[in-house]
């Protein structure tokens, strides 16, 4: 609410939008044993105060070779930095789901952004989408590597 108040009053903060585009690889472990042969490809976009504190969402598919699982993600995240190199870290829900049905989960991740220009640079990071249920925790990690552009 208050990022939310403070985006609407003009000349309170300097708002600020990235985008990007990922993948790379991912796997899964938890109550019913571990796979690393999956894919993870995803696009998503932050709004930014002053280019470090805001929310960010994503979509995409996290995919093997006999199932697909559609990823949806609503994060807050926080950029250590607006300079050339840029750490983040960020966290939140996470709504997954197939052609079994789908499910909730939180995620939380880190990575940087290293800006080769001012608008458009690399971006590499960890993610963890993890589902607790009756039978135990689930974690869908990825390392993803793309682009990310203002």
């Amino acid at each position: 609410m208050a990022l939310a108040g403070l985006a609407v009053v003009p000349g309170a903060a300097r708002a600020q939008g990235l985008g990007y585009v990922v993948a790379g690889p991912a796997g899964v472990s938890g109550f019913f044993g571990s796979s690393s042969s999956s894919l993870h490809a995803a696009g998503g976009g932050e709004a930014l105060l002053k280019g470090l504190v805001g929310i960010g969402g994503e979509a995409g598919l996290l995919a093997d070779s006999s199932n697909v699982l559609w990823v949806v993600s609503a994060n807050g995240v926080v950029h250590l930095g607006a300079a050339r190199v840029s750490p983040f870290v960020t966290g939140g829900y996470t709504r997954m789901g197939g052609g079994e049905g789908g499910f909730n989960a939180w995620n939380a991740g880190a990575g940087v952004d290293w800006w080769a220009r001012s608008r458009l640079g690399l971006r590499l990071d960890f993610r963890d989408h993890v589902r607790s249920d009756f039978r135990g925790t689930v974690h869908y990690w990825t390392v993803r590597g793309g682009i990310v552009f203002r």
